[in-house]
């Protein structure tokens, strides 16, 4: 049924109510010509009344200009009062703390986020998110005043730092989680590359070609053994980088027994940086002359400013190009910890309660604030109608109700008609 079928209904069913009227006035001295002349003219009348009050509401019924006194262009006149009151039906029935908190209480909003936030979407748009956020505080950074703090704090504090003990706790962490092997595959794999280098075979050659001719000196029967034994420079180096090359290849691989025993070196040092007082005092002497030079040398401020722009570079979105950027490290580090971490939160229910407390807490935090802020928000998008534009928006809202008023109206008072017939009737007799 249309918005406006309900107006038309109620138009039609009043045009015949009046037309009843002039039908059944012939008959009214009759039982049923008087009862039908009761039922019609009630029911006009009832009809005619709600129409004038509802027309009424918007303008002049009928389209007649009625007296001030007759209460038309209800809207109109009370613009204001109506605006104050539906603000204040918002700020004190709709939308208060109470019942917005009551609202948020029944939405489990951690467990929706994290829905959303581990869906392509939501990921795509975190990750895009969490790249402008870094890129932004990055930008927003001073080098100079980094650089100067991290100056301070060195100069401050690092001699409270004891970096035996650092170093001991990092090795026993690297120990028990078997990072202690991985590590020295790791720094033997360089070295495994260089001894295989033309150059270190070169540099090899070079050196053993020294030794060879100061071994030989003018003893023609030395130079004669050597030839005739084929010892020269180039087959020595070569066999002495192959040994290396195959010596540090096999000592990356687990088990090789001399790897078991640099291992075993590796954990007495990091027992020693604890016990031995020689080593450690060593150590913090050195940290010291270290510091000392650093301060000297290096220029802090620089440095910090030439890391900001490669961090800026890596993970700004727009910059570079998109492959390149992807595979940078600080982007795939920081896009690593966030998988981690959406991972994280979509398996983890005490998670998501922690985030759906911290997230109502922060809204009503927010709402108690700014509630006040609410009805300013509607009083200013209300206000801003004009006079036709706030009546055509009540007949878009309430007009199909204003109309079933005029139905009820006339059915009401045919109604009525007919009773009050029926007792007058009765006490004539």
């Amino acid at each position: 049924m249309g918005k406006w079928s309900v107006r038309k209904q109620a138009n039609v069913l009043l045009g015949l109510s009046a037309a009843g009227i002039l039908a059944a006035f012939p008959f009214q001295h009759t039982f049923w010509g008087g009862l039908a002349f009761g039922l019609f003219s009630a029911g006009t009348i009832g009809g005619l009344a709600d129409s004038f009050a509802i027309g009424a509401l918007y303008g002049d019924p009928l389209r007649i200009k009625w007296p001030r006194w007759m209460g038309t262009h209800i809207i109109a006149r009370n613009r204001q009062r109506l605006i104050s009151e539906l603000v204040d039906m918002v700020e004190r029935d709709l939308l208060t703390v109470a019942s917005i908190q009551s609202t948020l209480r029944e939405h489990h909003l951690g467990k929706v986020l994290a829905l959303y936030l581990n869906s392509e979407k939501g990921k795509s748009e975190a990750h895009a998110m969490t790249q402008k956020l870094a890129a932004m505080l990055l930008a927003k950074a001073d080098p100079e005043q980094l650089g100067a703090g991290l100056k301070r704090f060195i100069g401050d504090h690092g001699h409270t730092l004891r970096l035996s003990d650092l170093l001991a706790d990092i090795g026993d962490w690297s120990i028990r989680n078997g990072y202690d092997g991985k590590a020295l595959s790791f720094v033997l794999q360089p070295f495994v590359q260089l001894v295989q280098s033309t150059s270190f075979r070169l540099v090899m050659e070079g050196i053993i070609g020294s030794a060879i001719r100061a071994y030989e000196g003018e003893k023609f029967r030395r130079r004669l053994v050597d030839y005739t034994a084929g010892l020269s420079a180039g087959l020595i180096s070569a066999k002495v980088q192959n040994w290396l090359a195959e010596f540090l290849s096999s000592l990356a691989e687990e088990g090789h027994p001399q790897r078991e025993k640099v291992k075993a070196m590796l954990a007495d040092f990091v027992r020693r940086l604890r016990e031995d007082e020689g080593l450690r005092d060593r150590i913090e002497s050195m940290k010291g002359k270290v510091l000392q030079e650093l301060e000297q040398r290096v220029n802090l401020e620089e440095w910090v400013r030439q890391g900001l722009e490669r961090l800026q570079t890596a993970i700004l979105p727009n910059a570079g190009d998109e492959a390149e950027r992807q595979d940078s490290p600080p982007f795939r580090w920081l896009a690593r910890e966030l998988d981690e971490a959406l991972g994280a939160l979509r398996h983890n229910e005490g998670l998501q309660r922690r985030l759906d407390d911290g997230i109502q807490s922060v809204l009503l935090s927010w709402i108690e604030e700014k509630h006040a802020w609410i009805g300013r928000l509607v009083r200013e998008k209300l206000e801003s109608y004009s006079e036709a534009e706030l009546i055509a928006l009540v007949k878009e809202k309430a007009g199909r109700d204003l109309q079933y008023i005029r139905l009820n109206g006339m059915l009401v008072g045919g109604l009525v008609g007919v009773i009050l017939y029926l007792l007058t009737f009765w006490i004539r007799g």
